[in-house]
């Protein structure tokens, strides 16, 4: 693996590359500009005290990557020496940054436990993110996950460096919270933008790096899973009336701005059509209701969205997966749109009002898509085994099963499909019935094939569902260990399908 190209990729850009300095590359014409700086150390003791090296360019870095264990994927402004004989360096505080390159999760298990397969970090970020790491790198007790940005977030005065911090660290701490859903080990709290292990030939255990992502993407992602996002707002026990969002002051002063504009690593234009919207849904607005005013709206801005677009937009928030506006949000973009200085007496018409969850299921008449989805997931956790990562029945028995009505669990299935979180198909006729498989026991079964039976694996999972398996394909050779000896595995049994 070429760790020079590794090392480009992650930091993108963010130092010069050659030596300002005695560069034995830097060709004679070159005048490249004022860059950041990044920090290195030889070893975790070095680190623990704080001895290190300040590098500012690629070449720096390519003469010193195999004398490093730990560096910063995430750049600095600048980085300079405390001491005069340059051991050590100052800079790397989460006020100097300069660009964001990655999200990283470290996995420290607890002293003398087992580590588990590092696929399983795979796994669970599919599972709970819906992205996938770029890297996962080995470590003495654990693993490190690193989620590379497909382009940089700028942190600078420009794009408002307090917000993009704010909502940087946010992103960060929801993706350590997923993943603590399903791994052990996990530090929610830890630095989010500072000190990593580096990537090395030796430690390594999965990389790909297609799988980047936008700011944007992490940001919409981060905002559907935040910790009030099913919250509604009801008054004290003593008054009648249910308050609405629509009634809240924030709503009449952003659908009323026309700064809105969309802007990297910052809540901007989209973002804020999104949380009005669900303003409207959650106050049982008409969705043609919504859609006039948010296109109303769109009109005023200088740099409006098109109008299929706002229509996206509306269509996302009344999916009923969510239940009302997130209240940071909503702070977040009126602080950043409107006036930074604005209480929270003057953007909620009811400070007095609390927030709660929604009500449990069984408090319910109707359970939500995203519920049954949930339900069909956890049914085929139940019946599939790694040895037969499949289930074959009839809709109507797993619909009895699980006790879902007919066309929720059509919607159900078919939304489930459509985010690739389950394969099936469907064999009409007498004896026939419906296979189906969620994508993640399919890749955990994967863990433990032969290589030479893999090819049929693969082939069995495209003949059995008639689905392309590029992309399955193309992650399951990144979870395979190289170490152990794995048992076949039998996906289709005869007679089935």
């Amino acid at each position: 693996m070429d760790l020079t190209s590794v090392y480009a990729a992650i930091l993108k850009n963010g130092l010069r590359k050659y030596k300002y300095k005695n560069s034995k590359i830097k060709p004679i014409d070159s005048n490249e500009g004022n860059k950041g700086a990044i920090f290195g150390y030889r070893t975790k003791d070095h680190m623990k005290q704080g001895r290190g090296i300040v590098i500012t360019s690629e070449e720096g870095l390519s003469e010193n990557m195999d004398q490093l264990t730990h560096w910063t994927p995430n750049v600095f402004c600048f980085g300079t020496y405390s001491d005069s004989g340059r051991q050590f360096p100052i800079g790397h505080e989460e006020e100097n940054l300069r660009q964001i390159n990655t999200f990283f999760v470290d996995i420290d298990l607890p002293e003398n436990s087992t580590k588990f397969n590092h696929g399983e970090i795979v796994l669970a970020a599919y599972d709970r993110l819906g992205f996938m790491p770029t890297m996962i790198l080995d470590t003495p007790k654990g693993y490190q996950a690193f989620f590379v940005l497909k382009s940089p977030a700028y942190v600078t005065k420009k794009t408002n460096y307090k917000v993009i911090d704010r909502v940087a660290k946010k992103i960060s701490k929801n993706i350590r919270k997923e993943l603590a859903k399903d791994l052990p080990g996990i530090d929610v709290n830890c630095n989010h933008f500072g000190i990593t292990r580096i990537p090395r030939a030796d430690n390594i255990l999965f990389h790909e790096e297609s799988y980047t992502y936008t700011f944007q993407e992490w940001m919409n992602w981060s905002m559907t899973i935040s910790e009030d996002k099913k919250a509604e707002v009801i008054q004290f026990p003593h008054q009648k009336n249910e308050i609405r969002q629509l009634d809240e002051k924030w709503v009449d002063l952003l659908i009323n701005s026309e700064k809105l504009i969309g802007s990297k690593g910052v809540l901007g234009r989209n973002n804020a059509i999104f949380t009005l919207s669900l303003a409207y849904y959650s106050s049982k607005s008409s969705i043609e209701t919504c859609e006039y005013n948010m296109i109303m709206l769109n009109d005023r801005l200088k740099n409006p969205l098109k109008e299929s677009e706002i229509k996206r937009i509306i269509k996302s928030a009344y999916s009923s997966k969510y239940e009302a506006a997130s209240k940071d949000y909503i702070r977040e973009i009126c602080h950043t749109w409107i006036d930074p200085n604005l209480s929270d007496d003057q953007l909620f018409s009811q400070p007095k009002c609390w927030y709660k969850f929604q009500k449990a299921r069984n408090e319910r008449v109707r359970s939500h898509s995203v519920e049954w989805q949930q339900d069909i997931l956890a049914y085929l956790a139940n019946q599939s085994y790694t040895y037969k990562p499949f289930v074959y029945s009839t809709k109507k028995e797993i619909r009895e099963e699980i006790g879902v009505p007919e066309r929720s669990f059509d919607a159900a299935l078919k939304k489930l499909k459509e985010t690739n979180q389950v394969f099936y198909r469907v064999t009409a006729g007498r004896g026939g019935g419906i296979m189906i498989a969620s994508v993640k026991a399919l890749m955990r079964s994967i863990i433990l094939t032969k290589k030479e039976v893999r090819e049929a694996y693969f082939d069995a999972v495209r003949e059995a569902f008639l689905v392309p398996g590029t992309l399955i394909q193309k992650v399951f050779y990144q979870l395979l260990p190289a170490k152990k000896d794995y048992e076949a595995i039998e996906l289709i049994s005869s007679g089935v399908g």
